[in-house]
């Protein structure tokens, strides 16, 4: 059959050509091929879009906390080495529980240092010798020197002397602080006013809660003693008395300070004397039971209220 014949059939039963209906496929598919290229031709640089700016924003990220970075180095830098200087021109003596020290200071002062103690002091005293009880307790000898007054800060509770002798109790645990008279005269003030002058075997305590002094007639000496190895407490509250016991034993004391805080007592030992021995003491005085577990001791009684 000619393709004349073939064309003229085709058109008889009303169809097309079949080779031009291949040919229209495979030109649409070719289309389609095409399009779908483009499409992904533009999803491939849209992504690197993505990626450009994505890669932007970290850089940018990343170098504003580079900034940030340097900024907190610098402070820290300058903060370390301003410390530094200030710490470099001081002395801090810390004594653990259990043992006491001798501190000589520039001047030649000299100051004792109770159990669980902090002073910290200056390497060379300028026009005035000032020195920071910052815990605990310390019995302080001075020297003499009208012209440079010497100062003793412990915890806002300043101590004024030419020279003298005196001690300074000022742990952060007790509900007071006190400065006693062994020898000579010292003025005491807080940071707003004088608290009051005080002259040998007088003791001044001072109410962190309230805030008011209280000056007693003391027999000093005895409040020096546990430098040679010996407590004498007389009408101390209880929360004075078991500290003593927890810093000279190197214990940790627990009990109901609430039901405690009312207690008064007056006792004395010897820190060559065990811990046993001691906790008797309190026990015939205070009417207390008690338990030692290693390094604990555990009180119940009924109190003072």
């Amino acid at each position: 059959m000619n393709e004349k014949d073939k064309n003229d059939l085709y058109k008889e039963f009303g169809i097309n050509d079949p080779n031009e209906f291949f040919e229209g496929e495979n030109e649409r598919e070719s289309i389609r091929q095409e399009i779908l290229g483009r499409l992904q031709a533009t999803k491939e640089i849209q992504s690197g879009q993505e990626r450009f700016l994505t890669i932007r924003r970290r850089k940018n990220l990343m170098s504003m906390a580079a900034v940030l970075a340097l900024i907190l180095v610098s402070a820290a830098l300058m903060f370390y080495y301003n410390n530094a200087a200030f710490n470099s021109n001081y002395i801090t003596v810390v004594v653990p529980k259990g043992q006491t020290r001798e501190v000589v200071l520039p001047d030649g002062s000299t100051v004792w240092l109770n159990a669980a103690s902090t002073l910290k002091y200056p390497r060379k005293f300028g026009k005035k010798r000032m020195v920071y009880l910052l815990d605990g307790e310390g019995f302080f000898k001075v020297v003499h020197n009208k012209e440079v007054p010497f100062v003793v800060d412990a915890s806002g509770m300043i101590t004024n002397v030419l020279g003298t002798s005196f001690v300074v109790k000022s742990y952060k645990s007790l509900s007071t602080m006190s400065v006693s008279v062994v020898t000579g005269k010292v003025a005491v003030s807080d940071e707003h006013k004088q608290l009051s002058v005080l002259v040998k075997d007088q003791e001044v305590v001072y109410h962190k809660d309230h805030r008011k002094p209280s000056v007693l007639k003391v027999k000093a000496q005895e409040k020096t003693e546990w430098n040679s190895g010996k407590v004498i407490l007389n009408s101390a509250n209880f929360e004075e008395l078991i500290l003593a016991v927890e810093n000279a034993y190197q214990v940790k004391i627990n009990y109901d300070k609430e039901r405690f805080k009312n207690c008064n007592s007056t006792l004395s030992f010897d820190t060559k004397q065990s811990l046993t021995d001691v906790m008797n003491i309190i026990q015939d005085i205070q009417g207390i039971t008690y338990q030692i577990k290693e390094k604990e001791v555990l009180i119940a009684g009924n109190g003072c209220n």
